[in-house]
């Protein structure tokens, strides 16, 4: 047999390799993300169920309200709840329906950060990190749309149903990033 071939076949069974490594790597942290997105959708699922929705939209109506006027208030923020389920930003009364909680995007940090391949502090951590981003934004929401409701009404429905996902999925993506950047795996 002659040297070229033997090393032709070593480089063939490098490159196996390495394909290989690559695939198990991929699967390594592509895998996790896609059990986030299943759990995500089965969760969902779950909570739209007739029996169950009424009892978690009270839920994360009324927690999302309680926080936002406390939290605006610390801020000095003209926010109040009138009446449940409704808030007044500025003197822009809007009212909350659960998609306007941010809940699904609770539901898929808490599973991308519990199953991120890294060790248990390191989820916790990006799982706080993750919590409070999507609570601060989520709040800043509602004192940006009762401004932009005030003086720009024209442009309420297209801020508040195109802008605001993008920047909730940017910011979902950009800590997951952050997150998975810095870890030594």
């Amino acid at each position: 047999m002659s040297s070229k071939s033997k090393k032709e076949r070593r480089k063939k069974y490098s490159d196996k390799q390495s394909k290989k490594e690559a695939y198990r790597s991929f699967l390594k942290h592509f895998l996790p993300l896609l059990f986030a997105v299943l759990l995500w959708l089965i969760t969902n699922a779950v909570l739209h169920l007739p029996s169950i929705r009424p009892a978690v939209e009270d839920f994360f109506v009324k927690f999302t309200l309680e926080s936002a006027v406390k939290f605006g208030k610390l801020l000095f923020i003209p926010v109040e709840s009138p009446a449940f389920p409704k808030i007044t930003v500025a003197g822009y009364t809007m009212e909350v329906i659960m998609e306007c909680t941010a809940y699904t995007f609770y539901i898929f940090v808490f599973y991308l950060s519990i199953l991120s391949p890294v060790k248990w502090y390191q989820r916790l951590i990006t799982l706080i990190v993750f919590m409070l981003s999507v609570f601060i934004v989520n709040n800043f929401r509602f004192y940006t749309m009762g401004f932009i409701g005030k003086y720009y009404v024209d442009i309420f429905h297209q801020v508040h149903d195109y802008v605001w996902n993008i920047l909730f999925g940017f910011l979902v993506f950009l800590i997951w990033m952050w997150r998975y950047r810095s870890i030594k795996i």
